[in-house]
């Protein structure tokens, strides 16, 4: 039975945001393997086209926060359709780019558009109920997919990428923005739903915010928490993924196996989230996070050792799949008067994005190549740390009642 404010996706409005999130994922994979066609065409340096991946995220984060606005005054449905409308609009602008700065605006425009397609689907599936971690791991598996799939299209098709490659991605941003207006948002019979998308306030029978609702008294640190873990989490997954190839050079090895093992890392995350689609339905969330996260933590300190640092890379990737989908499968569980949440979990994320390789370049500088693996281990055992501190919260509210939204006294479940 659905319940007031959860999100349903028919099998269309599903298969849209499967092809919405593949898009996603290669276009942000796909900004490495451009940056000498960028080079080329723009004439700017090296560094200087590495820039793009830095005003990537930071297009990222700005469009999570709007998609956050969004869910609070606004149905949820037009937002990711929307969101996916300006991630089309800034394919074209990079297709269309006769110069650095256009290309640097359009490349911030689609920016916005895939923060908030990443947060706009990710949040929808954390609220669809039931089977919500299978719904998690599929979007997160087609993501990972389109990463695998993106820096190869770009080698296949070169200079032609910045243009035809991005004129293709915007089209199919466009029909993907008209499949995902398949979901849906249940409400009760008398018009209002229990809680907005960010858990402050009630909603009415279109999913606007009903002002006439109380909010619930919760405590921020709860969601400062959540956000803390996923910070950290993505830190690290962004920072394996870029700096793999500086790494296993340093180590000696040929660039072509460095940027194979990078391919390898994603394609590792996809098989692993496909897995842990069974995993799921027989174990708790909390013991696949609880257990991926230490076990990352020791691929990733092995990784200094160099006749095995590509397999442990690769073996980072398997690790890590689950730790995004089912973690947030996990704090809907865990704290479901704490709505808010899964938002700030999903804004923290891009901040991870952009933080994360900036802190490994800034230990680069200083300590040179060969402390990548420090810096990720150090990201991974922060993160495994904040997630049994949400562990341990999660069973300290499930023994103390508390106060929801609607005045009843209801414990957290774990």
């Amino acid at each position: 039975m659905t319940e007031p404010g959860e999100t349903s996706f028919t099998r269309t409005a599903f298969a849209a945001a499967l092809a919405a999130l593949a898009l996603a994922g290669a276009i942000s994979a796909s900004y490495g393997p451009l940056l000498r066609p960028v080079t080329d065409r723009f004439g700017v340096s090296l560094p200087v086209a590495g820039t793009l991946i830095s005003v990537n995220f930071a297009g990222g984060l700005a469009g999570t926060l709007g998609a956050l606005a969004g869910f609070t005054h606004a149905p949820r449905r037009p937002i990711a359709a929307f969101a996916l409308g300006v991630l089309g609009l800034g394919c074209l602008s990079i297709a269309a780019a006769r110069s650095w700065p256009a290309l640097a605006v359009g490349v911030f425009l689609a920016g916005v558009g895939f923060g908030a397609t990443d947060f706009s689907l990710n949040q929808m599936a954390a609220r669809s109920g039931a089977g919500r971690a299978v719904r998690l791991t599929l979007l997160n598996a087609a993501f990972g997919t389109g990463a695998v799939l993106g820096p190869a299209i770009v080698g296949w098709l070169g200079l032609r990428a910045l243009t035809a490659g991005f004129a293709v991605a915007a089209g199919w941003a466009w029909v993907m923005a008209a499949g995902v207006l398949g979901v849906t948002t249940a409400v009760p019979a008398d018009g209002r739903s229990a809680h907005r998308a960010d858990g402050g306030e009630s909603a009415g029978p279109d999913g606007r915010p009903d002002r006439t609702g109380r909010r619930a008294r919760r405590p921020s640190w709860v969601v400062v928490l959540v956000a803390s873990a996923f910070l950290l989490y993505v830190a690290c997954e962004a920072s394996i993924a870029g700096w793999i190839p500086a790494h296993l050079v340093a180590l000696g090895y040929r660039s072509r196996l460095a940027t194979a093992v990078t391919s390898g890392f994603w394609a590792a995350m996809v098989i692993g989230r496909l897995v842990t689609v069974p995993l799921s339905r027989a174990v708790a969330a909390s013991r696949i996070v609880l257990a991926a996260c230490p076990l990352l933590t020791l691929a990733l300190a092995l990784a200094v050792v160099r006749p095995i640092a590509p397999a442990c890379y690769v073996a980072a990737g398997f690790i890590a799949a689950p730790i995004w989908p089912i973690g947030l499968d996990w704090v809907v569980a865990a704290f479901p008067g704490y709505r808010s949440a899964t938002s700030w979990a999903l804004v923290s994320a891009f901040a991870g994005g952009i933080a994360g390789p900036a802190t490994v370049a800034g230990v680069v500088s200083i300590a040179g190549v060969h402390a990548v693996p420090a810096v990720l281990t150090t990201f991974a055992g922060a993160t495994t740390l904040s997630f049994l501190a949400i562990w341990r919260t999660g069973r300290r509210l499930l023994r103390t009642p508390r106060s929801t939204a609607c005045g009843q006294t209801t414990p957290g479940t774990v």
